[in-house]
């Protein structure tokens, strides 16, 4: 069974979506291709696009982000839901569609845990949850969700960008991508939801054996430049355990001294 891949990125982040493509590439047999929405590449979208893997999706979105919930990382995490009911819509495809996050490492082949039986599966908190200081219950995380029927996803996925919505006109504090999934999800009672763990699609704190992807997850800063931000992430403590992590394999060396250069330089 093959599958394929979405995630967005942009210029400050270009790093990190190296490393996405080449571990895809190097560690996933069974990948079909990689859809990137391109929420402000600039001149790396060629770089990007040159793969034989690779389509990019055109956004709307140009802004760069500029730290955790600054307004380019706002618009960017609201517009990758509505590029994925795109995708979902122009395409005719069977088989799964993963969307992940852009900062993330993929280790393993995903295929050992997509499940067809489910229409959908999403990713649960190893540590089970926590309640908002506005009351809303986060068990589900955005950073990983299966997509295995792409006519219920897409209707899925537009309930989701709805309630997005309807945060935003009441003023819900930011993030919504997450919160609206999880309220999503529990108001989807027709559907047949599987559940992945954390620990083995989307390590952050701790890995095992069973990890298939780790995520460089923010610390929430919003004073770092985009250098500081991916050299401290990938060599994040949480990240660094008894499983090495040769994330330098996974960057085009000239091309990455290239970007440094220019944001050291700003």
């Amino acid at each position: 069974m093959t599958y394929n891949v979405f995630t967005t990125a942009n210029k400050s982040y270009f790093p990190f979506v190296d490393v996405l493509v080449q571990s895809l590439t190097q560690n996933c047999e069974n990948l079909d291709r990689i859809y990137i929405a391109d929420c402000g590449l600039g001149e790396y979208r060629n770089y990007l696009q040159d793969k034989p893997n690779v389509s990019i999706i055109d956004t709307n979105i140009v802004d760069e982000y500029a730290g955790v919930h600054s307004e380019g990382w706002v618009k960017a995490t609201q517009q990758k839901t509505r590029i994925l009911y795109k995708l979902l819509t122009m395409m005719d495809i069977e088989d799964p569609l993963i969307m992940i996050d852009s900062d993330v490492c993929v280790l393993k082949d995903f295929e050992s845990v997509i499940d067809m039986d489910y229409d959908i599966q999403v990713t649960t908190m190893h540590t089970g949850g926590h309640t908002r200081a506005d009351g809303i219950f986060i068990k589900e995380i955005a950073s990983f969700l299966v997509i295995n029927d792409w006519d219920i996803g897409k209707s899925f996925v537009y309930k989701w960008i709805k309630q997005m919505e309807e945060f935003g006109k009441n003023g819900t504090p930011f993030p919504h991508e997450t919160p609206a999934l999880n309220m999503t999800l529990q108001n989807s009672t027709d559907l047949k939801i599987g559940y992945l763990k954390e620990l083995e699609v989307c390590a952050d704190q701790e890995m095992v054996d069973e990890t298939l992807s780790v995520h460089f997850k923010s610390n929430g800063s919003t004073t770092d430049n985009p250098v500081v931000n991916f050299e401290n992430r990938v060599m994040s403590p949480n990240n660094r355990t008894n499983i090495d992590l040769d994330v330098d394999k996974y960057l085009e060396e000239k091309i990455y001294e290239q970007w440094r250069s220019e944001y050291e330089t700003t």
